[in-house]
C-alpha cells in the first residue's frame, strides 16, 4: 500500500503538467491563406467556425463582404448632375439590402479541421446570383413603373402619398441594384440605382408640395395647435387662410369624457381626423381614443390626452397617422 501511495505521488504532478501542455495546432491549409480569385463563373470565400455550419456562415461573409467593398468602391466615385450642380451620393453607407445578403446557390468546396473547430471554403455560383437579382429588380420594376408613369397627374398630397407607398420597393430596388452592380459591373445595376434613386428623391421634394389647412371648433383649438406642430414637423405645411389654393383640409373634431378617481382628473379623448385634397375629394380618415391624467384639473388631463396622441403620431408617421394606406 506504501508502495502504490508513493507511485501515486510521483504520478500527480507529471498528469498536471501534461495538462499545461500546448495544444497540438492543425495544419492550415494552403487554400485558407491563399483562396482562388473571384472568377466569371465563382465567388470564393473562406471561414472558420465552432462547426460546418457556422465556417459555412462565415465563409459566405466574407463574400459579402468583398462584395459590398466592391460595390462601396464603384459608387463613390458617381456623381449625379441636377440642375446643373453636382451631388455626391453618400455610397459609402451601402443599403440594409445589401448588408444582410444571402446567397442561396453556394457549394461547400474544401472543408478541414482547426484547432477549434472547422476551416470551410465556399463558392457562390456568380451567374445565377446576377439572374437572381435580375429577376428581382424586374418584378420591382412591374409593380413600380406603373405609379411612377401617372405622378404628373396627381394632385401633390396624391403624389406624395403613392411616392411613400413605394418606398418599400424603393429600397428594395436600391439594394438589388447595387448588388448587381458589384456582381456584373455593368450599366444595367447603374440604370436601375439612378431610376430608384431619382423616384427617392422626388419622393423627399413631393413632401415640402403638401400644404393642408386646418379645420376644428373653436373648443378643438388646442387640438388643432398641436395637429399643425406635428404636421410641420413631418415635413408638412400648413395654411391658415381659408381655403388657400392647393391647400388639403384636415378636418378635426373630438368628444370627451371627465372622471376622477381619488385626486386624479381623468379625461377620455375620443378624435377623428378626415383629409380632403383640394378638389374635396374624401382621401382618409382615422380615429384616435386616448386617455389623459392631471392631479389638478381636467384641462391639464386633455392636454395630457393630446401629447399622448401626437406623441403616438409621431411614432407611426403621417402616413399611417392621417388614415392612409402603407
Amino acid at each position: 500500500m506504501r508502495r502504490f501511495l508513493i507511485l501515486l505521488t510521483f504520478l500527480l504532478p507529471l498528469a498536471g503538467c501534461n495538462g499545461m501542455l500546448p495544444k497540438k495546432q492543425a495544419t492550415v491549409p494552403a487554400w485558407l491563406l491563399a483562396p482562388p480569385n473571384d472568377s466569371r463563373e465563382w465567388f470564393w470565400g473562406v471561414g472558420e467556425g465552432q462547426d460546418l455550419d457556422a465556417a459555412k456562415r462565415a465563409g459566405l461573409k466574407d463574400i459579402a463582404g468583398k462584395l459590398r467593398v466592391s460595390i462601396s468602391g464603384q459608387l463613390d466615385s458617381s456623381v449625379t448632375v441636377d440642375n446643373n450642380k453636382v451631388d455626391r451620393q453618400a455610397h459609402t453607407r451601402i443599403s440594409e439590402e445589401v448588408q444582410k445578403t444571402e446567397f442561396s446557390n453556394y457549394v461547400v468546396d474544401k472543408t478541414a479541421q482547426s484547432a477549434d473547430g472547422f476551416y470551410v471554403l465556399v463558392k457562390v455560383d456568380r451567374q445565377a446570383f446576377i439572374r437572381d437579382l435580375k429577376n428581382k429588380l424586374a418584378n420591382l420594376d412591374a409593380n413600380i413603373q406603373p405609379v411612377a408613369a401617372v405622378l404628373d397627374s396627381k394632385t401633390p398630397l396624391e403624389r406624395f402619398i403613392a411616392l411613400r407607398r413605394l418606398q418599400p420597393s424603393l429600397d428594395k430596388g436600391v439594394g438589388y441594384a447595387q448588388l448587381l452592380i458589384g456582381a456584373e459591373g455593368g450599366d444595367d445595376g447603374a440604370a436601375h440605382l439612378r431610376k430608384f434613386e431619382s423616384l427617392q428623391q422626388r419622393a423627399k421634394q413631393a413632401l415640402s408640395g403638401v400644404v393642408f389647412q386646418i379645420q376644428a371648433r373653436p373648443e378643438d383649438a388646442d387640438l388643432a395647435a398641436a395637429m399643425a406642430t406635428w404636421l410641420n414637423e413631418s415635413g408638412i405645411r400648413t395654411d391658415q387662410q381659408a381655403q388657400a389654393r392647393g391647400s388639403n383640409l384636415l378636418t378635426l373634431s373630438s368628444s370627451s369624457r371627465n372622471d376622477q378617481i381619488y385626486d386624479s382628473k381623468l379625461t377620455k379623448l375620443m378624435v377623428t381626423l378626415r383629409v380632403s385634397d383640394d378638389q374635396g375629394r374624401t382621401l382618409a380618415s382615422r380615429e384616435f381614443t386616448v386617455s389623459g391624467t392631471s392631479a389638478y384639473d381636467y384641462r391639464g388631463a386633455r392636454q395630457n390626452a393630446i401629447q399622448k396622441m401626437v406623441n403616438s403620431m409621431r411614432e407611426a408617421g403621417p402616413i399611417s397617422s392621417l388614415g392612409f394606406t402603407e
